[in-house]
């Protein structure tokens, strides 16, 4: 099926090759080089050979068994465009153009940014001694936290009040769905505690934007012009804004996770990162609050393995359950 979507991509872009990329020579050839298997996608790298040079692209082709397949596509092109237009307008900058519609086929085609993705940026800081050391890191860092404001900014809306409640409920259910993995009752008590604690002296609205639910260093790149992001399939037209940056900070620190991944480097990395965010004290102690919901999110989905893997499960919840602790202790626990 997925064979059959690329050959109709592919004839579509030899036919419009000539009109996305104008400054161009004659069209040689399009041609798919590559690709990669994702839980409910497909992933093919694509490269248009002109006479006088080659672009990259890429197709994103959602598995027709995949969870809501049919409207994932059309809701993914949507927010590209969306996005894509900022960029035009000057107002943004590293997304990738799309290169057509093609909701149809549930696939999405743009252009591919180049550079290096922020992960493997950290896992050489963590692996190779003195990696770190060079300033890549805290420079992908600040420019991570710059963009990420950019993006909020252009798609600024009204300020709202946190539903505090909301919050604290949610925070509840998932201390008790990570009860059965192993989340003590003291751990659980540290972030109740502390989240309240927090939340009683904020009541200032927050800012709302477009929230992409998926800004990790896994999908951030750096590349000569910057830092670039095309994951907005998750994408919501309006949330609050606290939300990306909450989860950004997550992600680094549940590195620590890793035996080989050192503190320093992602409490650096996360200090960099709200700096050029440029968020105030008082957002960033509600940032302390929505980074342990999304920590605590990631310990209740659990490690995708194998049913028969067990002792792997039973490793995995050991491990998430001593680091959630630890993250409680040094988020919250002062707080309460």
């Amino acid at each position: 099926m997925a064979e059959t979507v690329m050959d109709t991509i592919v004839a579509e872009l030899r036919r419009t090759a000539a009109v996305l990329y104008p400054a161009h020579n004659e069209l040689r050839n399009v041609r798919v080089v590559g690709h990669t298997p994702k839980s409910d996608h497909y992933i093919y790298d694509i490269v248009i050979d002109f006479a006088d040079g080659s672009e990259r692209a890429y197709a994103k082709v959602y598995r027709a068994r995949a969870a809501g397949s049919k409207s994932l596509a059309p809701a993914e092109n949507a927010n590209l465009k969306r996005i894509y237009n900022l960029v035009e307008m000057r107002r943004l900058a590293g997304v990738p153009r799309p290169l057509g519609d093609f909701s149809r086929l549930g696939a999405v085609v743009a252009e591919k940014l180049g550079g290096i993705p922020m992960q493997s940026i950290l896992m050489k800081a963590a692996l190779l001694p003195g990696y770190a050391d060079h300033g890549l890191l805290e420079h992908t860092a600040r420019h991570a936290g710059e963009w990420l404001k950019r993006f909020h900014r252009a798609t600024l809306e009204t300020a709202v009040a946190l539903d505090h409640e909301k919050l604290l409920s949610e925070l509840e259910r998932l201390c008790v769905h990570c009860r059965a993995a192993g989340l003590e009752e003291a751990s659980e008590r540290k972030i109740m505690d502390g989240a309240r604690a927090i939340l009683a002296k904020n009541r200032k609205p927050l800012s709302n934007s477009a929230v992409l639910h998926d800004f990790t260093p896994l999908n951030v790149t750096l590349g000569e012009g910057g830092v670039g992001f095309s994951e907005f399939a998750r994408m919501a037209s309006v949330g609050n804004s606290l939300q990306d940056v909450a989860l950004f900070l997550a992600a680094v620190e549940a590195l620590e996770k890793y035996p080989f991944c050192d503190r320093q480097i992602t409490d650096k990395v996360q200090e960099r990162f709200v700096e050029a965010y440029g968020a105030s004290e008082a957002e960033q102690q509600l940032l302390r609050v929505l980074k342990m919901k999304a920590l605590l999110a990631m310990f209740a989905q659990g490690r995708i393995v194998k049913e028969k893997a067990v002792r792997k499960k039973v490793m995995w919840a050991n491990v998430m359950k001593k680091f959630i602790q630890q993250a409680a202790a040094r988020a919250l626990a002062s707080t309460a």
